[in-house]
């Protein structure tokens, strides 16, 4: 609505550099809409009314903004980079958006050349308060384990400085999940979608970083509704690369829930819908997804397969951020087809490209690698390094991953009463969560120490779609069919077909069970967000 009545402004403003100024406005506001061919209609508007190098440079920063959504990064980052090099060249303060919009491109490709341009242009940024934040922010999304992690100690107190600016706020929350301070960037997520709820719907195509840190925290309900979000308003709007980020991410979550077919599904799609050298991100994001779901199958060869396929043949990473990520489940596959020994060296080489300044989640994963591919006698110092101090809490299905592969080493190693109270650590968190292929696999690592783990799994409801979700938690309050369509705006025979379909899935025959389903379920997703968006720098 805003940008709809800056481009009529503009069409009664008597003044053609009036006109122009209302459409560039008007251009930056509906990079929001997430409507493309809307954002190029109108900076073609701007052109056709003035030569003035700012309005121009504005416009067209506006179009490179929102083309990172779409598929064609390699066309974006190009005119972003002219954006950001005629913007050093006269000096304009726009410099420093058009780099923050080409860095999210250089996350979203992982091209190695992108981060070099960025680092070029940004030398010529004065040092100055009022960009430092924003200098620290992408050199965070380009180089998060190199010059980027400098921002790590920074991030509280520029959030707590932001205050209400929900633009501010989403965007420090990404460098905080990218820099492995996933409690911050959750927290700092909800206050941001808080914030937004004031300003109206945005379009959901722009916060997928909101998803992974979600999942990351064991949040996965809510991870699954920003998924849901993010396909709708993307496919809509035909924004391919948002749209492929969201199916990644619900792969990745319906993989450790255990609805496979599913999961290979949306993996498969996402890899359909890029070019996996323009979106390296999506494209590791979804070969994880594949391996998981392989490994929940108990199809090593190929989980093996999808998560090697995460590194070069030499053994670098595809994406600079997202294959350290798959290092552990890398190793716990070699493990099983025989390749120690690859996978270690593979392990070491990623270990010393990281270096020294590992965050706790990247050290506890190198930790876990370790202790899986180490001769027996040296396995033992790894797996303690991996559980070491509380921060590891942050990521409750890596750390009880680590909890069943430490349990298992010690009952083979006769180790019993160690063992027992990992193997039910680790069993009460997947449960908590909901993984199925997991819980199954620890209840028979108890049942191998002498503990019959029984019980119901309390997380099944995270299994449903978001939209059942919302259907059997009204109807679990004694809502009708009738009730809950009013809500929802469905017709009470959809509400019914819904139900239907979903009580197989929860174990029971009856409404009269769905309060029990409901009250051994995780909590109700935090809503704040269910229609709000993030800025598009914040993607």
């Amino acid at each position: 609505a805003a940008a709809a009545a800056l481009e009529r402004a503009a069409r009664l403003s008597p003044r053609r550099a009036d006109q122009a100024r209302l459409l560039a406005d008007a251009a930056g506001t509906a990079v929001l809409t997430g409507q493309l061919g809307w954002v190029e209609h109108l900076a073609a508007e701007v052109r056709k009314r003035t030569d003035d190098p700012a309005l121009l440079s504005r416009a067209a920063l506006a179009t490179g903004q929102l083309m990172t959504v779409g598929a064609h990064h390699t066309a974006a980052f190009a005119l972003l980079s002219r954006i950001a090099g005629e913007a050093a060249d006269a000096r304009a303060p726009h410099l420093l958006d058009a780099l923050a919009a080409a860095a999210v491109v250089r996350y979203y490709s992982g091209e190695e050349s992108q981060r070099q341009r960025i680092e070029a242009l940004l030398s010529q940024v004065p040092d100055s308060p009022a960009g430092g934040a924003l200098r620290a922010w992408t050199l965070a999304v380009s180089d998060p384990t190199g010059a980027g992690a400098s921002l790590g100690p920074a991030l509280p107190r520029l959030i707590a400085a932001a205050g209400d600016d929900a633009g501010s706020l989403t965007a420090l929350a990404v460098a905080a999940w990218l820099l492995d301070r996933t409690t911050l960037a959750t927290r700092t997520f909800d206050e941001a979608f808080g914030r937004w709820q004031a300003l109206g719907p945005l379009p959901a195509g722009l916060a997928c970083a909101a998803g992974w840190a979600y999942l990351e925290q064991g949040r996965w309900a809510e991870a699954r509704t920003v998924a849901a979000e993010i396909t709708e308003v993307a496919s809509q709007a035909g924004l391919v690369h948002a749209e492929a980020c969201a199916r990644a991410l619900d792969a990745t979550v319906l993989a450790l829930l255990g609805d496979l077919a599913e999961a290979r599904r949306n993996a498969e799609r996402a890899l359909a819908l890029v070019d996996p050298l323009e979106s390296r991100s999506v494209a590791v994001f979804a070969h994880r997804a594949l391996g998981l779901a392989a490994v929940a199958d108990g199809d090593y060869d190929t989980a093996y397969a999808q998560f090697r396929s995460t590194f070069t043949e030499d053994g670098d990473p595809v994406h600079y951020h997202v294959s350290h990520t798959v290092l552990a489940e890398l190793a716990a596959a070699a493990v099983r087809r025989d390749q120690r020994e690859s996978a270690a060296v593979l392990l070491e080489r990623s270990a010393r490209r990281l270096g020294t300044g590992l965050s706790a989640r990247a050290s506890a994963l190198v930790e876990r690698s370790r202790a899986l591919l180490a001769e027996p006698e040296h396995a033992e110092r790894h797996f303690r390094a991996a559980l070491a101090g509380e921060t590891g809490e942050q990521w409750p299905f890596e750390r009880a991953q680590t909890r069943l592969d430490y349990g298992e080493w010690l009952r083979r190693r006769r180790r019993i009463a160690e063992a027992r109270p990992l193997l039910t650590g680790a069993l009460d968190t997947f449960r908590r969560l909901g993984a199925r292929p997991w819980i199954e696999r620890a209840k028979a690592e108890l049942r191998a120490a002498g503990v019959e783990a029984n019980g119901v799994t309390p997380g099944a409801l995270t299994r449903l779609t978001p939209q059942q979700q919302q259907i059997v938690r009204l109807a679990a309050r004694g809502l009708t069919n009738r009730e809950i369509g009013e809500k929802l705006f469905l017709s009470p025979r959809t509400v019914g077909s819904h139900l239907y379909r979903v009580f197989p899935k929860l174990g029971i025959t009856a409404r009269s069970q769905l309060r029990d389903v409901v009250d051994n379920a995780l909590p109700d997703p935090v809503p704040a967000h269910s229609q709000q968006h993030a800025p598009h720098r914040a993607t």
